[in-house]
């Protein structure tokens, strides 16, 4: 969460989060002050900043891509080769729900791309 306060040199707003314990805060004009949370006096004079929580999530390529590493990505990919290389040793009933996945995680791709090009 964050808080808005005047610099009490030159009067700009000065935005700062108060989740991340004492911090120092500095103004443009050269102003600076140690800000602590638990101090009551730093909430007589100001507002709470809510309009960044009210932000909706949006899903986007980008943002689905953050929650995964690279790491994971490149091993499932290795995984997914590894597998294809191998299908004819894979017993039947794994055979099967790999290829299901796989032609569902294909169709799924193929409707993502569709979308984005149209």
């Amino acid at each position: 969460m964050k808080y808005i306060k005047a610099c009490p040199d030159c009067g700009r707003m000065l935005r700062f989060p108060i989740d991340k314990g004492v911090i120092k805060v500095s103004c443009q004009c050269g102003f600076s002050i140690i800000i602590d949370p638990d101090n009551t006096e730093l909430y007589k004079e100001g507002k709470f900043d809510l309009t960044r929580n009210n932000k909706k999530n949006k899903v986007t390529l980008k943002s689905v891509l953050k929650k995964f590493s690279y790491s994971k990505i490149i091993n499932s990919l290795l995984e997914l080769k590894y597998k294809l290389q191998n299908l004819s040793l894979m017993p039947d009933a794994e055979k099967n729900r790999f290829i299901l996945k796989f032609l569902a995680i294909t169709a799924a791709i193929i409707v993502i791309l569709y979308i984005i090009i149209r």
